[in-house]
């Protein structure tokens, strides 16, 4: 069903159903309902839900770079194919054609024209089965600018997050990068042949000599670079922007791309810039706290003069704070960490803010060894921390989430490429991130805090009542019922309102 909000290329919007259990119970057991279906309620359904009641939809489809001059389908539709085939956890067009015929939303609110019908304006010869053919879907997408897809992604969408509210008070973000290995075929575009394992690690060298380096395996690659966002108790986890390009790429160019653009569209939001070792840069810390007023966190590299002369300081003052501790089972130590402040430093060249430092000093067992091992690692920020404890607790937050991002590249398949096309790859990049965004602040509104961090198979799996589910469309409402439900409440109808049931039941059936 569709409603009388007209999108891109004058095609309706879909009609936004509210879920009112009780409203539509009522309605029902007096026969007063449009629509009853025998279903499969899944979790795509409620997040397509989601996806049209906050809008987003209609946003999307008024602020996506369309390729065409002059649209057959609603861009409305074709997003909503990327967002089925993410769900879904599938990267094949050709499985749309499944998908499109499958769940009570696709085929109740308006995705799916329906079978007997003849495709958006009515131009197909002949009946389909689904409302769009899968090769229009991929053709569409291979004819969209790469860096539009991204710009839009990392400007407008954010935007959108931003009136959503879903970035966090704290105002954490993290620097992520990795490189994602793809078969060894040239028709991937960009992608660049690099030490890398088959996940995209790139091989220590440290010291190893010339041949030996030469001698490592080297793959074809990508490299993906994602601005996260999380407040302080990680509950939060929103992707707020991202580069991509030929594995050769540098993280720092990535940045320098990534946060100025973010912090022009959306001053003050960010706070903490929690970063690794490779953006060890004076021009670049120098930049993010004069010009964008961030403050950033980060280690020092140990070959550093700089990262020797504060573990010196750190010794002579010797003010340590014990900030972590962990007792094995037998109630020995197996680490020890204690650090202290160390501030006011001179570090890098071309450096034009103060930095402080926190010197970390990590007392650790070794089985092999049978004795107790230490080492010293130092973190750097703008921000002056009241104790090294705050300062370990903020540093901390970046093993955790880029551990949580790392779970999420696997199980989103965020490296199955549908083709080497460069137009799909960002396609693909762009809404794999986008609907993990979208799927979090779902799940954050609808209070499942629990399920933040769960597979998206297992949100699949938990959210389904399975086939002998009844929906149920009333006005501009819904409601899904078990089996239980949907027979307690036939036994209160009256006999007229139990026949308009069967028929509309056999009725989709027999479709």
């Amino acid at each position: 069903m569709m409603s009388n909000d007209v999108g891109s290329g004058g095609f309706f919007l879909p009609k936004v159903y509210e879920k009112n259990q009780k409203l539509v119970a009522n309605s029902f057991v007096r026969g007063d309902f449009d629509q009853a279906a025998m279903t499969a309620w899944s979790f795509a359904d409620e997040f397509l839900c989601f996806a049209m009641k906050s809008e987003f939809l209609k946003f999307a489809d008024k602020s996506f770079p369309n390729p065409r001059f002059q649209n057959e389908v609603p861009i409305w539709f074709l997003l909503t194919c990327q967002f089925l085939l993410r769900i879904h956890q599938s990267q094949r067009y050709s499985n749309l054609k499944t998908l499109l015929r499958s769940g009570s939303v696709l085929s109740r609110v308006g995705f799916n024209v329906g079978s007997g019908e003849l495709g958006f304006n009515n131009k197909n010869t002949k009946p389909r089965t689904t409302a769009v053919d899968q090769d229009t879907v991929r053709k569409f997408f291979k004819d969209a600018d790469p860096n539009k897809i991204r710009s839009w992604h990392n400007i407008e969408n954010q935007k959108w997050f931003r009136s959503k509210k879903a970035f966090h008070a704290d105002g954490i973000f993290i620097l992520d990068q990795t490189r994602i290995v793809v078969p060894n075929n040239k028709n991937y575009e960009d992608a660049r042949m690099m030490p890398v394992d088959e996940n995209g690690h790139l091989y220590n060298m440290h010291g190893l000599s010339e041949q030996q380096k030469k001698a490592l395996p080297r793959r074809r690659c990508y490299t993906l670079s994602v601005l996260l966002h999380t407040d302080r108790r990680r509950e939060t986890l929103h992707i707020a922007g991202y580069e991509f390009g030929p594995g050769t790429e540098d993280e720092l160019d990535h940045a320098n791309k990534m946060i100025p653009v973010f912090c022009k569209n959306h001053p003050g939001v960010m706070k903490l810039l929690i970063m690794d070792k490779g953006y060890v840069s004076g021009d670049f810390v120098s930049m993010l706290k004069s010009e964008l007023n961030v403050d950033f966190l980060m280690p020092l590299k140990s070959n550093m003069n700089n990262f020797t002369d504060a573990v010196s300081i750190g010794q002579q003052e010797g003010n340590w704070k014990e900030v972590n501790e962990t007792i094995g089972a037998q109630g020995r130590v197996l680490s020890k960490t204690r650090a202290q402040s160390v501030d006011k430093m001179d570090l890098w060249d071309k450096c034009q803010v103060p930095i402080n430092t926190t010197v970390f000093e990590t007392t650790r067992w070794s089985n092999s060894k049978n004795e107790y091992r230490t080492h010293f690692w130092v973190l750097a920020s703008t921000k002056t921390f009241n104790t090294p404890q705050i300062c370990y607790n903020r540093y901390k937050i970046r093993t955790e989430i880029e551990e949580r991002f790392r779970q999420f590249k696997l199980t989103w398949n965020l490296k199955a490429f549908p083709s080497p096309s460069r137009s799909l790859i960002e396609s693909h990049i762009c809404f794999t991130l986008l609907s993990y965004s979208l799927v979090e602040l779902y799940l954050r509104q609808h209070q499942y805090q629990e399920k933040l961090r769960q597979m998206i198979s297992t949100l699949r799996r938990d959210e389904s009542l399975g086939k002998d589910a009844i929906i149920v469309y009333s006005g501009g409402s819904y409601a899904v019922f078990s089996l239980r439900e949907y027979t307690d409440i036939l036994v209160e109808m009256t006999p007229e309102a139990r026949s308009k049931v069967a028929s509309d039941i056999d009725k989709v059936e027999g479709d």
